[in-house]
């Protein structure tokens, strides 16, 4: 058994003094950071100087353009200023008609029909604006009421669009109001004799 190895016995080893702490500035976590030092940015590289540029790098010229005529510009302000200095076709507000027939009134009843409270809630200025528009959208109506295909999508487009002026009141309604309105008005085509 010369193999065996010892046995180890415990014994009390001495006690160790406990080390002191060092303050908490000088410990290394919590030890200032200090930046890192910056480095210099390399410096931008210089492009070669022409002497250094050789024969077979340079581009070769085309031949020059020909000169511009003389008076070349002075002709194209001369266009500019004459478009400037044109007109402009002055935009005509909608015009109401001083005369308005019996089928262009029953088109502006079935519009007004059941929006007397809504319109009267709206500011004055809303009332006129509001008036105005419907009475241009019965002109129009009356105009698509002429012809002898009559489509009932573009008379709604026309109904929606000048209902939506109203305010606080829900798309679905109006959308449902226009339909109404838009059936109404085709079957007074219908009966109406002086609009066939």
């Amino acid at each position: 058994m010369a193999n065996q190895l010892p046995e180890k016995t415990t014994e009390p080893q001495p006690a160790r003094p406990v080390e002191q702490m060092p303050p908490v500035e000088a410990r290394p976590e919590t030890a200032p950071v200090t930046p890192p030092p910056e480095v210099a940015p390399a410096p931008p590289e210089r492009p070669p100087a022409p002497s250094e540029i050789t024969p077979e790098v340079l581009p070769t010229r085309e031949a020059p353009a020909p000169p511009a005529k003389e008076g070349f510009f002075e002709e194209a302000l001369g266009g500019v200023r004459k478009r400037l200095k044109r007109p402009k076709p002055a935009i005509q507000p909608p015009t109401v008609p001083l005369y308005k027939d019996a089928v262009r009134l029953a088109i502006e009843n079935i519009m007004a029909d059941g929006l007397k409270e809504a319109y009267q809630a709206l500011p004055v200025m809303e009332q006129q604006k509001f008036k105005m528009k419907g009475e241009e959208t019965a002109g129009k109506i009356r105009d698509l009421l002429k012809a002898t295909h009559v489509k009932i999508k573009k008379i709604f487009r026309l109904l929606l669009e000048w209902l939506k002026m109203l305010p606080g009141i829900n798309r679905f309604y109006l959308e449902q109001e226009a339909k109404i309105k838009a059936d109404k008005i085709i079957a007074l085509k219908e009966t109406r004799q002086d609009m066939k």
